[in-house]
């Protein structure tokens, strides 16, 4: 019985460490993805929490003076040191990491 429960976990491991290597097959070290435009979105520049799930629901932690993405629905404000306010959209979205907003120099 211990070796079939040791077995399973072992398949369960390897399952689950080879998840991230399929995501990243296509993709060479050091390619650069694509710049969006400047009207693409959902993107971000500072990403913040993802699900482990396929493909990750991720919280960006983007803040800006202007107010959020008209397609947020859910627009979180917040007060900095200065006392100026800030905008961050608070939605869990699908990759929502995977292109930065502003371009790579």
């Amino acid at each position: 019985m211990k070796t079939q429960v040791l077995l399973l976990a072992v398949a369960v491991l390897s399952v689950l460490a080879a998840l991230p290597l399929a995501e990243s097959k296509g993709r060479g070290i050091g390619e650069r993805a694509e710049a969006p435009k400047a009207s693409a979105w959902p993107c971000c520049d500072t990403c913040g929490a993802c699900t482990r799930s396929l493909p990750p629901q991720c919280l960006c932690a983007d803040e800006a003076p202007g107010g959020c993405h008209p397609a947020c629905r859910n627009c979180v404000k917040s007060t900095v040191d200065g006392g100026s306010d800030v905008f961050r959209c608070a939605d869990r979205i699908t990759n929502f990491c995977k292109h930065g907003c502003t371009p790579a120099a």
